[in-house]
Order: structure tokens, then sequence, then C-alpha cells
């Protein structure tokens, strides 16, 4: 037999066999952690000390490089696994462990940071080229306040409350909340071309309590988007004033995730009309809080029993099952995957 003769057959075996073989993938990378995610309130963090922060079973630790640049580390030490949030940093922007003296620079950084609208937001991989932007957040005619708080709830929970039309009257229909008896009305849904995010439109019947801040008007128009995975911003209207509420979702736990509140109003300009609506919104904050800590655990039966009635004008909530049905809360084996991934990338 002929070296070309060989070389045919061996071919045609090749291509037969083909569909019983194949290269084996490089796994890809979870995708949550390359959305941005915010991880803190820039005011309240002192970047000349380390700052550590979970996302999902993903420990982090920060600080400030040279250049003012935010660096960013698992928070365990690649030597023997000490706790690196406990080191110190060097005069060169190093973060050193206080265990053997490894050294940690900007250079040697797991995912990016940056700042946006006086947040701090972490990606492993961004695809997104900055974080989502609260409106009128840079409108100087608007005052901008923050708060925090950790809800007992899982991330699907508390992004389906942000966009959930029918609790207020529940939930808020307090001395000071915004809830009343009488339901929504002109409700319209929206489903965005990128897949990406959802939205609701709807007017509200201010209570008593709400028109003392609405200049007695009596109906607001109200807009409501989540853009997934972490983000959601609503928006309450009534003459030429706008009231928004940005709100960005770090998960901790399977049934623990921190809200970020971004205020952005022109309601008042005094300081102690600032105060108060800071002061509404904290109270408000407090209601949901109760109503997410009575939210059942993630679980089988959970996912099973999820939505099995279904009240009118609720398709956007579907939606928004819809875009969380491959969500799954970071856990560790993610945190492998990207580590695992980032070993490959500098190799």
């Amino acid at each position: 037999m002929t070296s070309v003769s060989f070389f045919y057959i061996a071919l045609l075996y090749f291509i037969n066999s083909a569909s019983t073989f194949s290269l084996p993938l490089k796994k890809p990378v979870p995708s949550f952690f390359n959305n941005w995610i915010c991880i803190g309130i820039k005011d309240k963090i002192d970047f000349s000390n380390p700052y550590k922060i979970n996302i999902g079973e993903l420990p982090l630790v920060l600080w400030k490089s040279t250049d003012n640049k935010i660096a960013s580390a698992i928070n365990i030490c690649k030597h023997m696994g000490s706790k690196l949030d406990n080191g110190v940093i060097t005069e060169n922007g190093c973060l050193k462990c206080q265990y053997h003296g490894l050294e940690n620079s900007y250079e040697d950084r797991f995912g990016e940071v940056v700042e946006h609208e006086g947040k701090i937001f972490w990606a492993y991989k961004p695809v997104q080229k900055k974080p989502f932007s609260v409106p009128f957040f840079g409108n100087p005619e608007y005052e901008k306040t923050f708060l925090e708080i950790t809800m007992d709830a899982s991330l699907t929970d508390s992004a389906f409350n942000t966009m959930d039309l029918r609790h207020p009257e529940y939930v808020h229909n307090k001395v000071f909340g915004f809830g009343n008896i009488i339901p929504p009305s002109n409700i319209k849904e929206y489903k965005y071309p990128s897949g990406d995010r959802v939205g609701l439109a709807f007017d509200y019947c201010s209570n008593p309590v709400m028109r003392t801040m609405n200049d007695n008007v009596r109906v607001t128009k109200n807009y409501h988007m989540f853009v997934f995975p972490t983000f959601s911003w609503s928006k309450v209207t009534f003459n030429k004033k706008n009231l928004i509420i940005g709100v960005n979702l770090l998960p901790l736990e399977n049934k623990k995730t921190r809200w970020y509140i971004t205020i952005c109003h022109n309601y008042y300009k005094s300081g102690l009309g600032k105060e108060f609506m800071k002061f509404i919104a904290s109270i408000i904050l407090g209601q949901d809080f109760v109503q997410m800590k009575n939210q059942h655990k993630e679980d089988e039966l959970k996912k099973a029993m999820l939505f099995d009635y279904k009240f009118k004008d609720e398709e956007v909530i579907f939606w928004l099952r819809d875009m969380f049905k491959d969500y799954k809360f970071p856990d560790i084996e993610q945190c492998v995957e990207i580590y695992n991934d980032s070993k490959n990338e500098k190799r």
C-alpha cells in the first residue's frame, strides 16, 4: 500500500468517526459574575484599610493601590490560605499578607472595580462598559441620598418585590407609607428587545400622607424598570417633580440580600427636606424588611409552587421570572470555576 493510499484510508476513518469524538470544550465562566455588581457606597468605605465583602460565597477584599486605583483579590492568600483583609497596605500600593508577607499588587488583581454614581461596583470580566445609571443622578437640580439595608430574602424575591404592583396596598398601607386601597390604573407592561430588562407603568392614587409631599396631587405617574440581574429603578412623577429610587442588589446568602438604595429627587432643596425624604424611605424599607423576612427560603418545594396562582396584570413578573430561569445563587462551585478561569488566563 502506498503512503498516499494509507493517508486517504486514515482520512476516511477520521471523518467516519468524527461524530463519536470531540475536543474538550472550555467550561464557560458563570455569567452572573460578569455583570457589574454593587458592593458598597463609596462614602461609607475607608479604602486606606482593606475592605472585605462577599458576593454570594465569593470572598473579596479591596484596597486602594497607587494612583488611587482600587484593586480587588479573592480574600484568601494564594500561599497558605490566610485572610487578606487582615493584611496591610504597603507604600507601593500592595496588599501584604500578615502571615508570610506575600504582596498582592494591582497587576495581580482579580476582577475589575469602578466607582459609579457614588457607589463601588465589581465584575470579573465585565460585559457592560459601565454600571447602569440612575435617571437624573447627574442633574444638579436633584438631591441625592444613599441608604443600605440587608434583607432576609433571596435575590429573586428581592427582584420580584421591586416590580410587584400589588403589595403596596398591604405592605405599605401604613401611617408613613405610600400604599392605598385604591388599585393602580392605566397599567402598561413592557418587555424590551434587549432581553435583559422589563418595565411597568401605572397611575397611582396617593394616600393622605403622600399627598402632603406631592403638592396635594392625588394621582401620580409611575414607572418601574428591572435590569437583569441586580438593578432596579422606579420613578414617581407629578407636576414637574420626580422621585427616583435606584436599587442595586447584592446577594450575600441564599436568603440574604443587601439593597443599596439611591434616592434622587427635586422635591426639596433644604437639608431638612432631604433628611425627611431619607426618613420616609427608611420607614418604607423597614416595611419591606418585615415582608422579605416572611418569605420562604429558596428550595425545590417553593420553586414548584411559585406563581401557581397569578393575579391580573402580573405578566411583567412572569417575564422577570423567565429572565432568572438559569440564575443560580453564586455558590462556592461557581467561585472555583472563575478562579480556575483566571489561572488559565495567566498561563
